[in-house]
């Protein structure tokens, strides 16, 4: 078993199978992206970051990527690109095409903002250059503000829809979704569904109404939509359907976008995908967190982020084949598990036999979990195994001089468990024909560096390369002092029992010492 995905023979094979597709010259898309130049939002994301990777290092005549890129915290639009490309997602694309940072320029922008923040100068320039606009920008939390999801979610892909309706030679707009952004609906197909109201209307709403009455009549706006995200994001893709009819667009639907399965290393992510299902696993993994919020049985709709991006770049490619024959309909791609799909419980077992063989040497307790089904369970479980425990804990921590506090973790992780609940209780069918269907025409050579073809993933060993890019990436331990983990992790085991059982006696104790004393005061009273 190879400790580091990427060392992995069946992976190593995989990569030279794309290498040598690549250098082949016979790539249909390849040929359609050959010179162009592109502009991405949300180039500096999870999603983002990969596209950016996997453009240059498959299409590696493409002549320049603009980036939208704000100033946060303090730092210039420079700084953030040159932190951005320190990620190790770029390692891979130096080796093949190591002039590619030059072609990558930021354009200061921000898409919250109206024509997406750009100046005049910058918003001209990219009318007159750009050939593909790939829009990826969004505010993902759940739990975000109404009038902070549609101005940034909407509103920003209205103007990044005028942006390229003012594009003189536009060959493509793409509109990177989510499968969930009609998940009132249990089956999803791959057409657009009818909003309550139009984009235009939600967005001049949210631009004049008052914010914080607007936060008190938000779930009677949200209807059937369990949060902001999903719903800013529906409203987005009615800003699609109506906006789009006169330029070649077409719209990407991923599912819950995990790690990579191969490309450029097998088990990358970032930061930016831990507050997700990543964040539960992670907190498991470190024997940190001690019960989870799942359906056990139900049916998770994940897939790995190189194949949402290998998809997005053929989508590209057959909107332009598509426009060019005169059809100008806008068609959506799903990139869901449909055909191939896990459990929570499949993805437990695999944790519960190769996971336990994976410890990494900085987990600080024994990895384990319990299930909780419903809501009251999960308030119960995590007031017995996280709250009082980490209450006693943090006291020693603050006479200790300690900054870290574990009610405050303990918090995040329940607060993560609720705003996931919806996605995490309940199963959805997301219809993926039109992906599947583009996949069986393109080439050989297309279907080698492209692959997006979801059937062909192990999970078995899929979760396995999750856990450990979430070590590599994430804990960054090196992937060493494995053995010890697994040895340490056998004591811990008899530890926690032990802990576990005297935690059942005091608590024991303690409620019969209260009923006592209830009982006293009752006999007292009357």
């Amino acid at each position: 078993m190879a400790m580091d995905p990427a060392s992995d023979i069946a992976m190593l094979s995989r990569m030279r199978t794309i290498r040598a597709a690549e250098e082949r010259g016979d790539s249909r898309v390849q040929r359609a992206l050959a010179g162009a130049t592109v502009f991405i939002t949300g180039g500096t994301g999870f999603l983002g970051k990969q596209l950016v990777e996997k453009l240059f290092r498959s299409c590696r005549d493409i002549k320049k990527i603009f980036l939208l890129v704000r100033e946060k915290k303090g730092k210039s639009i420079e700084e953030r690109l040159k932190e951005t490309l320190k990620d190790p997602v770029f390692d891979e694309v130096r080796k093949v095409n190591s002039y590619f940072e030059k072609r990558l320029v930021p354009v200061a922008g921000d898409v919250a903002e109206l024509r997406l923040g750009l100046s005049d100068d910058d918003w001209n320039m990219l009318a007159e250059e750009v050939n593909f606009i790939y829009h990826i920008a969004a505010t993902v939390k759940f739990d975000e503000p109404l009038k902070v999801a549609i101005l940034t979610n909407a509103r920003g892909t209205r103007e990044a829809i005028t942006l390229a309706k003012e594009t003189k030679d536009l060959k493509t707009f793409v509109y990177v979704s989510t499968a969930f952004s009609n998940c009132y609906n249990s089956e999803a197909y791959e057409k657009f569904y009818p909003t309550p109201v139009s984009a235009q209307t939600i967005i001049d709403f949210v631009e004049t109404f008052d914010e914080e009455r607007l936060d008190a009549i938000t779930p009677e706006i949200l209807g059937g939509w369990p949060n902001t995200y999903s719903f800013s994001k529906g409203i987005a893709e009615d800003a699609v359907r109506t906006l789009c009819t006169d330029i070649p667009t077409c719209v990407v639907r991923p599912a819950v976008v995990f790690p990579t399965v191969c490309e450029p290393a097998p088990g990358w992510l970032d930061m930016g995908n831990v507050f997700g299902p990543s964040g539960l696993l992670l907190g498991i993994g470190m024997g940190i967190t001690h019960t989870t919020l799942v359906n056990p049985e139900g049916k998770i709709d994940a897939v790995p982020v190189d194949y949402v991006n290998n998809a997005t770049i053929c989508a590209t490619y057959e909107t332009v084949q598509r426009y060019a024959k005169g059809h100008r309909d806008i068609k959506i791609y799903t990139v869901s598990n449909l055909r191939n799909v896990f459990t929570w419980n499949k993805c437990s077992d695999v944790l519960e036999t190769t996971g336990r063989e994976l410890v990494s040497p900085k987990a600080i307790w024994y990895c384990g979990t319990i299930v909780a089904q419903n809501e009251k369970m999960l308030l119960i479980l995590s007031l017995l195994l996280h709250f009082i425990p980490a209450f006693f804990i943090d006291i020693v921590l603050k006479m200790k001089g300690s900054k870290i506090r574990l009610t405050r973790l303990y918090t995040k992780a329940y607060k993560l468990n609720i705003v996931l609940k919806y996605f995490l209780l309940r199963e959805f069918r997301h219809h993926d024909d039109n992906t599947l269907d583009l996949f069986n025409r393109l080439s050989d050579t297309d279907r080698n560096i492209f692959n997006f073809d979801v059937a062909d993933i192990d999970f078995n060993v899929y979760i396995k390369y999750w856990w450990l890019g979430l070590r590599k990436y994430i804990i960054k331990d090196g992937l060493t002092g494995t053995k010890e983990a697994v040895r340490r992790q056998k004591w811990l085991k008899v530890v926690n029992y032990v802990v576990v059982i005297l935690y059942a006696f005091s608590g024991y104790k303690l409620l019969m010492f209260s009923g006592s004393m209830l009982w006293m005061c009752l006999r007292w009273l009357f």
